[in-house]
């Protein structure tokens, strides 16, 4: 197809300009390098210039991703690949949630998944810069991912604790660990990413996202958590109470085991038989972590009373 030979054109093009900067650093005064440089860089850019052209007609989606150090330390290779991999694994995660709703696990579909996986088309110098592209086969598609690029770059613009809740009620927890892990992968790497997205309808987002910015994502998201109240309305054996110690736990045949602490209202003066059936009014506290996906519960006994109706639980 023509854009897969276009980015072999510029594959090559930009090859050409690694070797003789390559060449210039041997013999950094060497003139004749420094011409052949200049026509190289040229016939790149010209290379990159007619793919994107060719790529808007084929609507196809470009990611030009560029990491950008922000002090001497090398390009380690377990920070550059991380980056990577979390910026594919966020932008999944998104078109999941485009296409198919928000979701509270980090379960991604097979289609999602299919549609939003990038191609490397080859890298440049200059910091270090890679070329991503939608697979070739798609490029006939209608511009699938283009609601999920747009989304992309609003969920990189969280600035506070209601952005995060904003993004987690519209497209699901796992988007927030997703760019949280992302952002943690670029601020110990020690890199600022410079991000372009040119969209399969021509339309073009491009912005420097900051290693402090990425620094403060981190920071938010991380004291990010939502609690959650439900009330259980359950018939169940008392396995244990301990009134001095205000603990309990009650068991639902088949059902849930519930332990945990007697709340503040809870009849501490009436008297419970254990291994007994009761109907129980327990309130669950649940705490969602943002940063870990992680959900915490606790559970306070409100109430018990005797069974209105014979149960089958009974011994």
């Amino acid at each position: 197809m023509a854009v897969a030979s276009a980015i072999e054109r510029a594959r090559q093009a930009f090859a050409v300009v690694t070797q003789i900067e390559e060449e210039l650093v041997r013999d950094p005064k060497a003139r004749h390098l420094q011409v052949n440089l200049a026509a190289a860089r040229k016939m790149a850019q010209q290379a990159q210039d007619r793919l994107l052209v060719l790529a808007e007609n084929d609507h196809v989606e470009v990611c030009n991703y560029r990491l950008v150090p922000v002090d001497s330390r090398p390009y380690a290779l377990a920070a550059v690949s991380l980056s990577m991999l979390y910026f594919q694994n966020l932008f999944t995660q998104i078109h999941d949630a485009v296409r198919n709703g928000a979701k509270r696990i980090s379960v991604v579909g097979s289609e999602a998944q299919r549609e939003s996986l990038l191609e490397f088309g080859y890298s440049y110098s200059g910091s270090l810069g890679v070329m991503l592209f939608v697979p070739s086969e798609k490029t006939l598609f209608d511009g699938s991912l283009d609601t999920s690029i747009t989304a992309l770059f609003q969920v990189v613009e969280i600035a506070n604790q209601d952005d995060v809740r904003d993004v987690a009620k519209t497209l699901g927890t796992p988007v927030i660990k997703r760019v949280y892990d992302w952002s943690s992968s670029n601020v110990n790497g020690g890199f600022s990413t410079d991000l372009k997205w040119r969209r399969s309808d021509g339309k073009f987002f491009g912005e420097m996202i900051t290693r402090d910015r990425m620094a403060r994502i981190v920071e938010i998201i991380g004291r990010t958590s939502d609690v959650e109240t439900i009330d259980h309305y359950v018939t169940g054996v008392l396995v244990g109470m301990d009134v001095k110690s205000g603990r309990f736990r009650l068991t639902v045949p088949d059902g849930e085991d519930f332990a945990g602490v007697l709340a503040s209202q809870f009849p501490r003066e009436l008297r419970f038989t254990v291994n007994r059936p009761y109907e129980a009014h327990i309130a669950e506290s649940k705490t969602i972590k943002y940063a870990t996906e992680s959900v915490e519960r606790k559970f306070e006994l409100v109430d018990l009373r005797e069974p209105r109706e014979k149960s089958l639980i009974e011994h």
